[in-house]
């Protein structure tokens, strides 16, 4: 495959025929594999080759709904997250999160007594 995408076809599309085609191979391989044709690490080698593409293209299509920040975000973002709170919208508060954050790691602490920020990691979401 060129990696060129023809512009009669959308990216998802073309996405999606790329996955196909991998999706083959990797069936293709795994009869190669089994028939003795290729060795266990040469099988893992390309497994993984191919398996790595197929995970970057699916980071590229994955879309997150920019519809939960409606009504949240903008300059009356604080009312808008107190009225939230006030109406226990729990779910479209996680969805928030969820949109803005990879990732929130909250470390052990090493005190029964304080609150410690340090110990506390936000991984944002890439908002491109």
């Amino acid at each position: 495959m060129s990696g060129r995408v023809p512009a009669t076809t959308s990216l998802p599309e073309a996405e999606a025929r790329a996955n196909d085609e991998d999706t083959q191979q990797l069936k293709e391989l795994k009869e190669m594999w089994t028939a003795k044709e290729i060795s266990r690490p040469e099988y893992r080698s390309m497994r993984k080759t191919i398996e790595a593409r197929m995970k970057e293209r699916q980071c590229k299509i994955v879309q997150r709904p920019v519809a939960v920040l409606e009504g949240i975000a903008g300059p009356d973002a604080a009312a808008n997250w107190r009225r939230l709170e006030k109406a226990e919208d729990y779910a479209r508060m996680n969805a928030v999160f969820r949109f803005l954050f990879a990732a929130v790691i909250i470390y052990p602490t090493t005190s029964r007594n304080s609150f410690d920020t340090d110990r506390i990691e936000i991984e944002p979401n890439p908002l491109d």
